[in-house]
């Protein structure tokens, strides 16, 4: 696998890449909810845009809540995190997440299941708020791209979608705004 990281924002290098040059755009964006007073998470950046001029495929979690900030997707699917925490039964964290789909990946079922507590035994040690789990990112790579393919994150964070890029044999383009979060990404992608 071919990895190239970039630390800066990623509105600035997207604009700088030619359309086609990736074959699909998976990522956890900032959801605009200011998670935990978080200021990385206030609003939503405007990159949607940029990502879908890039190429054909784009596929993203975000919170119930904002998903109508982007515009109409050609599907949305389901990640369901059993026992979630910090649920309300209106706002806050629930029990399933959107996964937005922009193209027609050959997905067989369109929701992914897992359990909040192992989730959180899995990412122990990453220091970062808001981890996905490795393998909700290899599930959605493996259901959207072939091995070869290259795949750009432009919201990197800790680096699981390149650590699941490596793993199944994919090509990543990582872009992360925050230097603490991008050598964390860095050395995670490395090991």
């Amino acid at each position: 696998s071919e990895v190239t990281l970039y630390l800066g924002d990623c509105l600035d290098v997207m604009k700088g890449m030619p359309a086609g040059c990736v074959d699909a755009v998976i990522t956890d964006p900032p959801y605009g909810v200011n998670y935990r007073d978080n200021t990385w998470d206030s609003e939503i950046p405007n990159w949607i845009d940029l990502a879908r001029k890039l190429c054909g495929t784009v596929i993203f979690t975000t919170a119930i809540a904002t998903l109508w900030s982007y515009p109409r997707p050609d599907w949305v699917g389901c990640w369901h995190n059993i026992a979630a925490a910090s649920r309300s039964k209106l706002g806050g964290f629930n029990h399933w997440t959107p996964i937005v789909f922009y193209g027609k990946p050959k997905f067989g079922v369109d929701t992914f299941e897992t359990y909040f507590g192992k989730t959180i035994n899995e990412n122990s040690g990453i220091d970062h708020p808001s981890p996905k789990p490795l393998r909700l990112m290899k599930w959605l790579i493996e259901n959207s791209t072939s091995s070869g393919d290259t795949i750009l994150d432009p919201f990197m964070g800790s680096g699981t979608t390149g650590v699941a890029c490596v793993q199944t044999g994919r090509n990543f383009i990582g872009i992360e705004i925050d230097p603490h979060y991008f050598a964390i990404a860095e050395k995670r992608i490395r090991q």
